[in-house]
């Protein structure tokens, strides 16, 4: 729709001298009044007219000038109150689409914006020695489908996993281990091992104090670099990725590195802190080491009491090294709305700092995930694993394969797809700032604006176009010998509408990067799925007597696979071809 919206904007430019933004257009609240609206408020005024007035003026030249260029993807125009209304040229837009979609490598949606810029993604990275939970979900899966909607927009996207491998928990874990368990039974039992450990040792320090400052000590000794404390933390790290990246492999999801805090120790840090120090300068408050920093009522910590670390001077140090090792244009943190604060002392730092980045970092915040009424903490042990979710996901879409397709081929594989498509399009179909309470019946239903509903319809066009293609061919042949002129079906209503949604998609496409906002794609490909069913029900496929006809309507089943399978993909779900 991009192109029409171009072509339109152009147009008018030409005849009225004005410059038609980019954003100046809607979608008609209904199709048979257009497919595309132009809003005259802003135009008319600069040419103090009534917005009504100018409508009906241009569109009138508008047509003039239409018509006198000939063949054009802009059929007409008509005035609606303020509103110029356009309808496109059903047979040019037919062929356009096939150009974007049926080539070798679907192109909708696609731009050149991001063309010869890097850019960095941070995204998923949990604390290492807990096994990855549903809250993990939202970071995992937000970040790689905006990882997904830059390279659409032709970003050199870096993806980086930043593990929390370092703090006081770290310490908490260590000594917790020493305690309370064996190393033995870590290799044995794995993480859910060392969280029962966790749990305990957070309960454990209500009634025994002495275990925070024992805990803050062991940390002190990491960062020291104490050779056996280094080395268990490193079991817990080894341990953590291998169980990560089982996860990682199952969700579809890669990444280009697996960065740590604990890269940003030592003599790393100490260089960034003196930087701070000469530049902004540093004070000591009650022990600690901190910045003021300008704009801040709150002093930036860079050190703690005991000398150690902490997360923002690490922070710091990760993007000045990570400019100078990839020389990246933009960096993405897509971390939770409760580090808003955090990420805004980090970029004032680099901004005071005059960094070369400085006013190329954003933080990407989403909202809270809750079980019930309860934010899921790992310290009360309040936990629902991802990998749980998944299971139960798929359990539940292989008893309904079960009972509406017994003899489905691969209902493993599918049910996989499909349970797994269930539970991130419940997240990413939502705006990524809304707070979400999960409930299992919500996420696991087949109906509504859900993944199974998209993925269904994605199944039908394939059983469709394997179904008629016999058809098809026999009605090839029987054309070749018949006089009759067939009559082509893109003007009809369902057919326009079809057509309208998936030239609507590169426009959802660039609000998905402009809003960093998955879920602009998922409502982008809920709108093609639901045109097609509307069509599906409103014309028989397999009882058309017509060759062109049946082939339109098979090309307009290609269209809407591969649109489907597109918009799926930039989600990071499947789309299988039988449910």
């Amino acid at each position: 729709m991009r192109k029409i919206i171009n072509q339109v904007h152009q147009e008018l430019g030409l005849i009225s001298g004005l410059n038609f933004d980019t954003g100046e257009w809607s979608s008609p609240p209904n199709r048979e009044l257009g497919d595309l609206a132009i809003p005259c408020f802003k135009a008319s005024k600069l040419q103090s007219k009534n917005p009504a007035q100018f409508a009906q003026e241009y569109s009138t030249k508008l047509n003039e000038s239409l018509g006198a260029q000939g063949k054009n993807l802009i059929k007409g125009a008509k005035a609606a109150g303020p509103y110029i209304n356009i309808h496109f040229n059903s047979s040019l837009v037919f062929e356009d689409l096939k150009k974007e979609i049926l080539g070798q490598k679907v192109t909708l949606g696609k731009s050149e914006k991001g063309s010869g810029k890097k850019l960095i993604v941070e995204f998923s990275s949990p604390n290492i020695a807990k096994e990855m939970a549903l809250h993990h979900l939202r970071s995992t899966g937000i970040g790689n489908a905006l990882a997904n909607i830059a390279e659409l927009h032709s970003y050199q996207v870096v993806r980086i996993n930043y593990l929390g491998d370092w703090g006081t928990s770290h310490g908490k874990n260590i000594l917790g281990l020493k305690l309370f368990g064996t190393e033995d039974e870590l290799l044995k039992e794995g993480l859910l091992y060392i969280l029962q450990i966790y749990v305990r040792f957070n309960k454990e320090e209500e009634s025994q104090p002495k275990l925070s400052d024992d805990a803050k000590q062991c940390f002190a000794a990491l960062e020291a670099g104490d050779p056996e404390i280094n080395r268990v933390w490193k079991v817990l790290r080894d341990l953590s990725i291998e169980d990560y990246q089982k996860l990682y492999d199952r969700l579809g999801i890669k990444f280009d590195h697996y960065h740590g805090e604990s890269m940003y120790v030592g003599k790393n840090l100490d260089a960034r802190i003196a930087e701070i120090t000469e530049k902004i300068g540093t004070r000591q408050s009650d022990g600690a080491l901190v910045c003021d920093l300008p704009g801040h009522k709150i002093p930036v910590l860079l050190r703690k009491d005991d000398g150690a670390s902490l997360y923002i001077s690490r922070d710091f140090a990760a993007v000045d090294d990570r400019f100078q090792t990839f020389h990246f244009d933009e960096s993405w943190y897509v971390v939770d709305t409760r580090q808003s604060l955090h990420f805004k002392q980090l970029f004032d730092l680099c901004t005071a700092l005059d960094k070369p980045f400085k006013g190329h970092l954003s933080h990407i915040p989403f909202g809270m995930l809750k079980f019930g009424n309860q934010v899921m903490k790992t310290r009360s042990g309040n936990i629902v694993y991802l990998n749980d979710v998944l299971d139960e996901a798929k359990k539940k879409a292989l008893e309904i394969i079960q009972q509406k397709n017994p003899n489905l081929e691969h209902a493993e594989e599918v049910a996989e797809m499909i349970g797994m498509g269930a539970i991130l399009f419940n997240d990413l179909s939502q705006h990524r700032e809304r707070d979400i309470s999960f409930d299992w019946a919500q996420a696991l239903s087949f109906d509504g604006d859900t993944a199974p509903f998209i993925q269904y319809t994605h199944a039908r066009c394939a059983s469709l176009i394997k179904k008629a293609s016999p058809l098809l061919q026999s009605l090839k042949v029987a054309q070749e010998t018949s006089t009759l002129q067939d009559n082509s079906l893109l003007e009809h209503p369902a057919v326009r509408a079809l057509m309208g949604e998936i030239s609507y998609f590169d426009t959802f496409c660039e609000k998905a990067l402009e809003y960093k906002d998955p879920s602009q794609i998922s409502t982008a490909t809920l709108n093609i799925a639901k045109a097609f069913n509307q069509l599906y029900h409103k014309v028989r496929f397999l009882d058309e007597k017509s060759y062109e006809k049946l082939k339109e309507l098979l090309t307009l089943c290609e269209l809407t696979q591969k649109s489907l399978a597109h918009g799926l993909k930039i989600l990071g779900i499947k789309a299988p071809l039988s449910m």
